[in-house]
């Protein structure tokens, strides 16, 4: 006979206690015990609890391997709510005959009839000096055993394919918590409200000038987003936005020009200024391009009844080499040069320059959401996690009210993923390929290496740390940068259009006020993405920013050192952040540590 002492700690979360049966059963380098019932007089694992528990086992399994969880329904026969009957467990706390406590975490919910088995804190046998054969044919032995049980047997998280047809069918771990959720939807419900109240959802048609579109400041407003306002016509504000705006990721220095975007000296000559060609900037590095050729012949939404318009346009730039702010030189709407796609120039008429920005800025909208934001902040990090663990609320306006809606979306996404690189996901790499090392003012590339880990094939140990520094960062800092801007753009609309409803100019001198109004999204099409894009930057509650590990998986010495060290570099990151943004007009904080969420938890 051995006894032992079972500690187990039950959740804080809603619904976390029980009233079903557990038992563990302890496996060990000797054998494996019975399912052990953890039991006595009154109502266990209540909600916040923590509880000891005496259990015998009918022999000593020697030195300690895994824990298994086992939980039944307190009736045998039991159906509905009081089968399922959840239980959020913590950890548990194991103290051997001989020996020092075991902690096991778990923090995860079961359901229902269930087993789990959980591995000690340390995650592996631990081990003294003695590296004799026989000691080493031993330990390869036990970590066989181990592994064994841990990965063959009971496969805890191995991936496979969810076969479930609403959210309320997944497995309570893979879903918000209720008070999330319920968090969400009352922020859903009152914002909704409000833009009632205020008369933002009352009309189909054009928007009447550009003051009354003012009017969405009503509802919400932010420094940034009035910065945006008093600014979004500037050609340094525009092309700012390609270097910390929504979608700082397609900009790239230009070593020559593409043949379908035939600028020539004589265009550009009043921004270069004298003495200096096209020639000499390409040569000299000072060109960079923004290409967004994958949008060429995508698929567009229809609004209201009307068809909307997509174009795939080509944006050059140019960074003075003594210094200055980035400036556009050309803009070209199309991937195909002609008299009907005229390149467009900063001396153009106001508004046919204005128009060819505000094209820019949709192609922009249209990218991000689909590719930048969906593609490589969603969807690809349920493939890392090896589920689908995320989706959009099943009301989500974002599809019914952009340009290129759910089918474009869906092209989109396969045209790129035809050319997605790993190292385009690694931002050190992607950086030095796009050859925007030494652009001044570039604040997502600055903070971003900062929060990026440290150093492409996974045979090193090397290796394997960039990989998993680029799911991290793709799955935290990349998702909050190129998400938390969202509602500080769009507020006012004309700056990140979601659909355009005339179709791209063919040539210039025709456009006037009217026909700029003309171009943009209907008031109520406006008000759906403003609305959305607000909520979906609104963390309903729950909030763990980067670095934050309330579930203490990590018991030994080494890991509670390296989380230590990772949050006291990320608190010097924030400290420096916040220094620089005091001297900025426009602070940049969406690569604050802080404010990262530790994953895409929106």
């Amino acid at each position: 006979m051995a006894e032992y002492r079972v500690t187990v700690s039950t959740g804080e979360a809603i619904g976390a206690g029980t009233w079903n049966r557990i038992a563990v059963s302890i496996v060990g380098t000797r054998g494996e015990t019975p399912p052990l019932p953890l039991d006595h007089f009154g109502k266990e694992f209540s909600k916040g609890a923590v509880e000891d528990f005496q259990v015998e086992s009918p022999q000593d399994v020697g030195q300690v391997l895994l824990l298994q969880l086992h939980k039944d329904p307190l009736l045998p026969r039991a159906v509905g709510p009081l089968a399922r009957d959840a239980w959020f467990c913590n950890w548990i706390q194991l103290s051997p005959p001989r020996g020092t406590p075991l902690r096991f975490p778990c923090y995860q919910w079961m359901e229902g009839s269930s087993r789990l088995a959980l591995r000690e804190g340390a995650a592996r046998v631990s081990w003294g000096d003695d590296h004799s054969l026989l000691q080493q044919q031993r330990k390869e032995e036990l970590q066989a055993k181990q592994d064994s049980y841990s990965w063959k047997t009971y496969r805890p998280g191995w991936p496979h394919c969810l076969n479930e047809k609403t959210v309320r069918d997944l497995d309570l771990n893979i879903k918000y918590s209720i008070a999330k959720n319920a968090n969400f939807y009352l922020k859903a419900g009152s914002g909704f409200t409000e833009m009632i109240f205020k008369g933002l959802l009352d009309r189909k048609g054009l928007w009447k000038s550009l003051d009354e579109m003012k009017r969405m400041f009503n509802f919400r407003k932010t420094p940034a987003g009035e910065y945006v306002y008093e600014h979004w016509q500037e050609d340094t504000f525009f092309a700012s936005q390609f270097l910390n705006g929504l979608n700082p990721v397609l900009i790239r220095r230009c070593r020559s020009l593409p043949e379908n975007f035939p600028v020539t000296n004589d265009m550009v000559a009043p921004v270069l200024g004298p003495g200096t060609s096209l020639q000499a900037e390409l040569a000299r590095g000072s060109l960079f391009l923004v290409d967004h050729g994958i949008l060429s012949g995508v698929s567009t939404n229809v609004i209201n009844g009307k068809p909307q318009f997509s174009a795939a346009p080509m944006t050059l730039l140019y960074q003075r080499p003594g210094g200055g702010p980035l400036l556009p030189l050309a803009i070209q709407l199309s991937q195909t040069p002609g008299p009907t796609s005229p390149i467009f120039l900063p001396s153009d008429n106001k508004w046919d320059w204005l128009l060819a920005k505000t094209w820019v800025r949709n192609a922009e909208f249209s990218v991000n959401e689909a590719l930048t934001h969906l593609l490589e902040a969603h969807l690809l990090p349920e493939v890392f996690t090896m589920a689908t663990l995320r989706q959009l609320p099943q009301c989500h306006p974002l599809f019914k009210s952009t340009g290129i809606g759910i089918e474009g979306f869906s092209d989109l996404i396969q045209r790129r993923m035809e050319t997605l690189s790993y190292t385009s996901l690694c931002l050190p790499a992607d950086i030095r390929a796009r050859g925007v090392e030494g652009i001044p003012g570039y604040y997502y590339r600055d903070d971003g290496l900062q929060v990026w880990g440290v150093p492409s094939s996974l045979d090193t140990r090397k290796s394997l740390v960039q990989y998993v520094t680029m799911v991290i960062f793709n799955c935290s800092a990349k998702h909050y940068a190129i998400s938390a801007g969202q509602f500080d753009s769009c507020v006012w609309m004309p700056n990140l259009p979601p659909t355009m409803q005339l179709p791209p100019p063919t040539s210039k001198g025709q456009t006037e006020p009217e026909g700029f109004i003309a171009a943009l999204p209907p008031v109520n099409a406006t008000c759906d993405i403003v609305f959305t894009l607000w909520l979906l930057s609104q963390e309903p509650g729950d909030r763990r920013p980067l670095g934050t590990y309330p579930d203490e998986h990590f018991t030994e010495e080494a890991p509670r050192r390296s989380i230590a060290t990772f949050q006291s570099r990320l608190a010097q990151i924030s400290k420096d952040i916040r220094k620089r943004n005091m001297e900025l007009a426009l602070p940049y904080t969406y690569l604050d540590p802080p404010l990262i969420e530790n994953s895409v938890s929106i």
